[in-house]
């Protein structure tokens, strides 16, 4: 089965600091050895990525969005984009303004 590459970005609601990205790399996935999780500076975005197996493109972008549900529940605020991205192609959904 073909691997991809997962990405998140959600634009907190409230600051996000080292702590706050320690706190939520606790409860996201704790068994995820792949999963990475980062703040962009002077910004209130996070960023989360992973690795997954799937069917195909589709099915992997499936599987960001329910990664993106996940980091939704886990952080207030709202997720902006999510994509999943393989060795020849990738899908990215936006959220409207």
């Amino acid at each position: 089965m073909p691997s991809f590459t997962l990405s998140v970005a959600l634009r907190s609601s409230a600051p996000l600091d080292d702590d706050a990205v320690d706190a939520l790399r606790a409860v996201l996935r704790p068994g995820d050895p792949e999963l990475r999780l980062w703040r962009e500076p002077d910004r209130a975005v996070l960023r989360v990525s992973t690795e997954c197996e799937a069917e195909d493109l589709d099915a992997a972008l499936v599987l960001g969005m329910q990664l993106a549900d996940e980091v939704g529940e886990a952080r207030p605020g709202r997720v902006f984009e999510v994509a999943a991205m393989g060795d020849d192609d990738s899908q990215v959904w936006r959220s409207g303004p």
